[in-house]
This record gives structure tokens, C-alpha cells and sequence, in this order.
């Protein structure tokens, strides 16, 4: 007989689908952190120490709720995880693209600071964790990844633009600070969105 319970599972999801998506949570719940940590240099102290500490207990909650719904993850059905073969495949492919994000960061930081332009780095920088995310929609199956990395990509054009436009220095790091960490809060909560059901 089949019956069902509540869980935080959602049942169309394999176990190892909902942990990936757990811990990506996590991964972004950080980053997500860190990018407001740029976004508030641009601001007042008080301003900023304020919108820093919201940043951080959201940052927590997306954790937490991202290692329950880790735990929660042992209720799912199994016949849909990725065989040994293919998880190596994976994380050698999600490696690789990693490694070009990093050594492309590094690349462009070297050539902006080398060129006098060390204010543009958090916008390219957040132009190459925005491009990053489009294989990764890909190999992890998470459509919502392409609206990320848009998102990032977004953020940093605009910066690009309105910074030397206006002539106003503090949204180099604004614009793409507080729009990436947007973006990736926003992913946070489509990842780990609502209570499922799973059959047994």
C-alpha cells in the first residue's frame, strides 16, 4: 500500500538531486554573503553594518534550512541517483569549469589592476561568476542557474556603464555587490522553496 507523509522532500526530486541542491544553497547562502560584504563598502558605516547584518542572518537561515533539507533528503527515492560513473563525470566537468572561472578572475583582476582600473574588478569579476553558471544549469539540470548567472551578468554591466556614466566611483561595487547577492539569495530560496510530499 502506498501512503504518504510529510516531509521537506519534494518527491519528484532523487536524493542525490535534493542534497546537490542543498549544499548549492549553502555554497550561494556564503557568496551571497560575501558579495553584500562588497555592495555596503559603497555605503555609510551604520548603513552598512545594518544591511551587513540582515545579509547575515539570512545567510544563516539558507544554511540551516539548507542542512535539513540535506537530512530530510534520506526520505527520498533512490532509483533516480546518478551511478558512480556518472557522479565522477560530473564532478570533474563542474571541477573544470571552476577551474576556467578562477583562472579567468584571476586573468582580468591582473590585467585591471596592471591597467590602473582596479575599481572595475568586483563588476568583471561578477560578469565571470555570472558566466560560470550557464554550464552549470546545464550539468546540474537547474534551469533557474541561467537566470542567475543573467542576473550577475546584468549587474555588472551596469556598473560598467553607470559607473563611468555618472562618474559616481561607489557603483563599481554597489551594482554588482548587492545584484549578485541577490541573485544568489533569490536561488537560495527557489532551491530549498516550499514543503513536498514523498510516497513510500
Amino acid at each position: 500500500m502506498t501512503t504518504a507523509h510529510p516531509t521537506d522532500v519534494p518527491s519528484a526530486m532523487s536524493r542525490a538531486e535534493l542534497r546537490g541542491r542543498a549544499t548549492g544553497a549553502g555554497v550561494m547562502a556564503f557568496f551571497g554573503l560575501g558579495w553584500t560584504a562588497c555592495g555596503v563598502t559603497a555605503m555609510p558605516v551604520t548603513a552598512g553594518r545594518a544591511v551587513f547584518a540582515v545579509a547575515v542572518l539570512a545567510s544563516v537561515t539558507f544554511a540551516v534550512l539548507g542542512a535539513r533539507r540535506s537530512r530530510a533528503a534520506a526520505n527520498a527515492p533512490t532509483d533516480g541517483d546518478p551511478t558512480a560513473a556518472t557522479r565522477k563525470k560530473v564532478g570533474v566537468r563542474f571541477g573544470l569549469v571552476v577551474l576556467a572561472e578562477w583562472v579567468a578572475i584571476f586573468a582580468i583582476a591582473r590585467v585591471l589592476v596592471a591597467t590602473d582600473h582596479t575599481e572595475a574588478v568586483p563588476a568583471f569579476v561578477a560578469a565571470v561568476v555570472g558566466v560560470h553558471f550557464f554550464p552549470l544549469a546545464r550539468l546540474f539540470g537547474v534551469r533557474a542557474y541561467h537566470l542567475t548567472g543573467a542576473a550577475m551578468c546584468a549587474s555588472a554591466l551596469a556598473a560598467a556603464v553607470l559607473a563611468p556614466l555618472t562618474s559616481t566611483a561607489a557603483l563599481w561595487t554597489a551594482l554588482p555587490g548587492f545584484g549578485s547577492a541577490a541573485a544568489l539569495y533569490a536561488t537560495c530560496a527557489y532551491l530549498l522553496r516550499g514543503r513536498h510530499r514523498v510516497r513510500h
